[in-house]
């Protein structure tokens, strides 16, 4: 008997179901940690990154099971945001995971507007970003000119 089709088909098995990524000097003791605190309190399995983690350069193995395990990524863009590599590369994962594994990605402007995002990136990495060199920055600018295209809430406009 030929397997069917859906039995050949795997779906992605998901660990949480929210990862936060944010700049932790920015949000990290105000917007996330009520965030974090009203998903956990509604039964929401979400992962909140433990500065502990950043003891490397690359993104530990725990962090990336993280992101690629969980079923909605919330992205908060703050002030230092885009100043932070460590959120940067974790951003370029999501963004896959979003291509690739169909992550829903849910961008959060925390104090700073798309448009900021998006000025940001053309200041950094050139216009168009067809100008990058660097590979990693390359991936970083479409990561964020990406992101920041997406449908988000803007927190200046709630109290």
């Amino acid at each position: 008997m030929a397997p069917s089709s859906s039995a050949s088909t795997t779906k992605p098995q998901w660990t949480y179901d929210v990862f936060i990524n944010f700049r932790g000097k920015d949000t990290r003791g105000n917007f996330v940690s009520h965030l974090y605190a009203a998903l956990s309190n509604a039964g929401i399995n979400t992962f909140l990154d433990n500065e502990e983690l950043r003891k490397g350069e690359e993104l530990e193995p725990e962090l990336l099971r993280a992101i690629h395990g969980s079923r909605i990524a919330i992205v908060v863009f703050s002030e230092n945001y885009v100043r932070s590599s460590w959120c940067l590369n974790e951003l370029i994962q999501i963004m896959e995971c979003r291509e690739n594994m169909k992550q829903v990605v849910m961008p959060v402007f925390y104090n700073i507007t798309p448009s900021d995002i998006r000025q940001y990136a053309r200041q950094t990495f050139g216009e168009p970003f067809k100008m990058v060199t660097n590979k990693l920055d390359k991936l970083k600018c479409v990561a964020l000119g990406s992101a920041s295209y997406l449908a988000g809430w803007d927190m200046s406009n709630y109290r």
